[in-house]
């Protein structure tokens, strides 16, 4: 495994449960699953100009990411494209991916595409991100994408692909994380600790991430540090 499109790779897809969301609108994500609707981002986020070495801002606020977001950060990934969890500003960003909501009246650069999960948006230059990636081929477009290339930029730094698989890997070790296991994602992606720990290690490991309560590990932040706890 070589870039982080790779988790997303097409022999990787199976029934095993890898996404949890439990509450009201409770819904679930097998391997197979996941793995469909990042790779129809990714042609979607490919239409609106994401390409290698382009910039994607991702908002998902101070608390637990909402999957839809977790399907847009794989889905940059595949082509290239660095993420910029919550940027305080969107200069040097080419599509921004976040809550309908948030999308709401916020001033982007020229030549910055939006895109809305959620709720359909009612600004008519907002994309919504479920609505037109439901039509989406889920063929991997290919994509020069390197190990060296940088994949997450957070206010603490930048991270290449190879960096995260590897700290992916190591956490994943550290906790001893294994297909029994169930990781709660309770930190902001703006934490690159959180990304690897409630993320990738899961992913690596074949632990299922879950949104909710029940865990045998629990991915907390604080002070922009994330703390994993079993």
């Amino acid at each position: 495994m070589d870039v982080l499109g790779d988790l997303v790779s097409p022999e990787r897809g199976d029934d095993r449960l890898w996404i949890h969301r439990p509450g009201p609108r409770s819904r679930s994500w097998s391997g197979e699953q996941f793995r469909v609707d990042a790779w129809k981002a990714s042609n979607l986020l490919r239409h609106y100009g994401v390409r290698e070495g382009a910039t994607v801002g991702l908002l998902n606020g101070d608390g637990p990411p909402d999957p839809q977001a977790l399907i847009a950060l794989f889905g940059a990934w595949t082509l290239g494209g660095t993420v910029r969890p919550n940027p305080v500003d969107m200069d040097g960003v080419d599509v921004v991916v976040g809550p309908t909501d948030a999308l709401d009246g916020r001033d982007l650069p020229p030549g910055c595409k939006a895109m809305g999960f959620g709720r359909p948006p009612d600004d008519p230059t907002v994309a919504h991100f479920e609505g037109e990636r439901w039509s989406e081929n889920p063929v991997p477009f290919p994509a020069d994408v390197k190990p060296s290339d940088r994949a997450l930029r957070t206010d603490d730094g930048e991270y290449t692909h190879a960096e995260l698989l590897a700290d992916g890997e190591q956490a994943s070790e550290k906790f001893g994380l294994g297909a029994d296991d169930i990781v709660a994602l309770r930190a902001s992606l703006s934490d690159a600790g959180a990304v690897v720990a409630g993320v990738l290690a899961p992913l690596l490991s074949g632990a299922t991430i879950t949104l909710g309560d029940e865990a045998t590990i629990t991915v907390t932040g604080d002070d922009g540090t994330a703390t994993v706890s079993r």
